[in-house]
């Protein structure tokens, strides 16, 4: 028996999407791409969405828009995924570490708080496993500590459709930036959105994603007559091209019913690993969180035994995530000591995925809750 970490939901009824695209001659970022931007637009009530061709590029070209330079600092979680720090430190600033709340797993507040300086440009919140934090509650803070402009850019990658008192991303923040990649509630293989409501940071990002030409692919041969561009800041490539974004539309009319199944998949878990008493997330019960991981904390000494218990049972699982801190490169540059940072290694190095998506088969949970139980009796 083989089960599957994950499984998307594309079918062939996607097949017409790529068709109508491929009918056209413009497979690059034309007025597909257009649409969906309005779509998310609508979807978050902001005034501008911009598509990526990956979550990583969205970040950079925000951080680039923001003149992130060397000197500045951004504040982030240490239980994240890599790319959240790495894309500050691709632009020569400085990643400023703090550890995550020991019941939500999210970014401690207080650790922000005493984290902010002169130097902080930004903070970038992650909501982890697709669970919200408070961003109000984070803006309110940072305006108490200091005067000073720090742009809040919400790590959405894991958080399309969850909500924090009915808000969505985007609602307090500055900019929110998600990820369309293969394992994501939605996706499209490789892609991401950026969302805002800051209209001249907006026009600079749309420049910014196209190696800061001013004017895009479709613009420049819009008419009869083709239209020159200029290069007014320095860019990279970030857009995403119709023949990615044409799957997304269906996708995001869809997600709140795709929402309660995967809801009702994950307190099914719940419910079959109950007695084994794991520990998860503690939310605050204004979070509706977006379902997209189902995350459990094993005994860190046997985490690799149990991994391979799954493995070789057929159940495919993962890591999300060793915190950032642990991680050679960080580790070495700058001198990290594990204590600094013990919520988050503690975490990262207890963390096990388990199979988990909109269409996973009771049957199959069933199958992983009775062979995790075998590994956690037999390793403890």
């Amino acid at each position: 028996m083989k089960i599957d970490f994950y499984k998307h939901n594309l079918n062939k009824n996607y097949q017409k999407f790529f068709n109508n695209v491929l009918k056209t001659n413009f497979l690059t970022s034309g007025d597909v791409g257009k649409k969906v931007e309005n779509a998310l637009s609508k979807f978050f009530s902001v005034k501008y969405s911009l598509l990526t061709n990956s979550w990583t590029n969205g970040a950079l070209a925000t951080l680039l828009a923001i003149n992130l330079k060397p000197g500045d600092e951004v504040i982030v979680p240490a239980m994240t995924f890599v790319a959240t720090a790495n894309v500050i430190e691709l632009l020569g600033a400085k990643p400023v570490f703090v550890d995550v709340d020991k019941n939500s797993f999210l970014i401690d507040f207080n650790k922000v708080v005493k984290a902010i300086n002169k130097k902080t440009k930004a903070i970038i919140p992650v909501h982890l496993y697709g669970n919200m934090v408070d961003i109000k509650k984070l803006r309110d803070l940072i305006n108490k500590k200091t005067n000073k402009k720090i742009y809040i850019i919400e790590d959405s990658a894991h958080c399309f459709e969850g909500k924090f008192n009915n808000k969505l991303c985007g609602a307090f923040s500055d900019f929110a930036i998600f990820s369309f990649y293969a394992t994501k509630n939605i996706t499209c293989g490789e892609g991401g959105a950026i969302i805002t409501n800051h209209k001249s940071l907006f026009k600079k990002i749309k420049e910014i994603r196209t190696h800061g030409m001013t004017n895009d692919a479709i613009r420049r041969f819009q008419k009869k007559n083709y239209i020159p561009w200029n290069m007014n800041r320095l860019g990279i490539k970030a857009n995403l091209p119709d023949l990615l974004a044409c799957v997304l539309p269906k996708q995001i009319s869809e997600v709140y019913k795709n929402h309660k199944r995967r809801e009702k998949a994950f307190l099914f878990y719940d419910n079959l690993l109950k007695d084994l008493k794991l520990k998860n997330p503690v939310l605050n019960n204004l979070c509706q969180k977006a379902y997209h991981l189902y995350v459990i904390l094993v005994n860190p000494n046997q985490r690799t035994n149990i991994i391979k218990y799954l493995n070789a049972n057929g159940i495919m699982c993962t890591i999300n995530y060793t915190s950032v801190t642990d991680l050679n490169y960080y580790k070495k540059k700058y001198k990290i000591k594990a204590k600094d940072f013990n919520i988050s290694n503690t975490l990262g190095k207890s963390v096990i995925s388990l199979p988990f998506h909109t269409n996973i088969k009771r049957s199959d949970q069933e199958y992983v809750a009775t062979i995790l139980k075998q590994a956690i009796k037999k390793y403890g």
